[in-house]
């Protein structure tokens, strides 16, 4: 009876322990990948559009040992998931990335602290363009 007492008592905590060390994989449950290893911590104007993000800025931090290679990486997601990469730029410090999607782009930044690559951080900008319909002039 004790040891039933003892195991329902450690439940809770093995639940929350697994919920908080969940990481999510992709942007708000879209198409746009997250870097390994790094999570969502602040967001600014998101928009969304069809069940996809259209625009917003995202703050990352997490586990950034290389930012070259982990930009690297995340690019193979983002081509897995259907965008294109345009562009990667940086080194082990301070990487960035631009993909296009639609008429969706996406640039990655992630930048190493040195002292504590645990603690990197990073940014996930999102933009949509829309052309606006073309009109005649009036004569």
């Amino acid at each position: 009876m004790l040891a039933a007492r003892r195991v329902f008592a450690i439940l809770p905590l093995a639940a929350l322990l697994l919920v908080g060390c969940s990481h999510d994989t992709m942007l708000l449950e879209s198409d746009v990948p997250l870097p390994q290893e790094m999570t969502t911590v602040r967001s600014a104007d998101i928009r969304r559009s069809g069940g996809t993000v259209s625009g917003g800025s995202f703050l990352l931090a997490g586990d950034v040992e290389n930012a070259r290679r982990s930009v690297t990486k995340c690019a193979k997601r983002f081509d897995e998931n259907g965008w294109q990469t345009v562009k990667i730029d940086g080194n082990a410090d301070a990487s960035t990335a631009i993909f296009t999607k639609d008429t969706r782009t996406a640039e990655l930044t992630l930048r190493r602290r040195s002292l504590e690559p645990r603690m990197s951080n990073g940014l996930l900008t999102m933009q949509s363009s829309t052309k606006a319909p073309t009109q005649k002039p009036n004569p």
